[in-house]
């Protein structure tokens, strides 16, 4: 089998059909075929940064109302005044309310924000206007 094997190579080599790496014809070396990047697609975070603020500040806020809150409560649980009790009790669930809201309405803003920022990939142009003597001028892509 190995003498088989030596005598098929050696012909092949007398034919001139295989030729050792040796001597391998050498190749001018050429320069790359450079390949145009696409372009980046810059594009602002605005409405993100101005989400993400606006939910942080309504955070903020929902702590100063539960704040307001349980004082207005602590005032009602020490009221004696029949009018005065039912007006702290509506004050008290206003401000209460008004916390939560706030407090949803934030983290929802900071939710966005963060899906404006980081998650979303803005859509690609479908329009591209391309001056090359190798390409179309105007290319529409699906």
């Amino acid at each position: 089998m190995k003498r088989r094997l030596a005598v098929t190579l050696a012909a092949g080599l007398l034919l001139g059909n295989l030729e050792p790496a040796a001597c391998a014809p050498a190749q001018a070396a050429g320069p790359f075929e450079s390949i145009p990047l696409a372009p980046s697609l810059s594009h602002g975070h605005g409405w993100a940064y101005a989400s993400l603020a606006g939910g942080a500040g309504l955070i903020g806020l929902s702590f100063a109302l539960t704040g307001h809150a349980n004082r207005t409560y602590d005032r009602y649980l020490a009221a004696t005044d029949p009018p005065e009790v039912e007006r702290l009790y509506d004050e008290t669930v206003r401000y209460d309310r008004l916390s939560s809201a706030s407090l949803l309405t934030g983290e929802a803003l900071i939710a966005t924000g963060i899906w404006l920022r980081f998650l979303r990939r803005p859509a690609a142009s479908r329009v591209h206007l391309s001056l090359s003597p190798r390409r179309c001028s105007v290319a529409l892509s699906f």
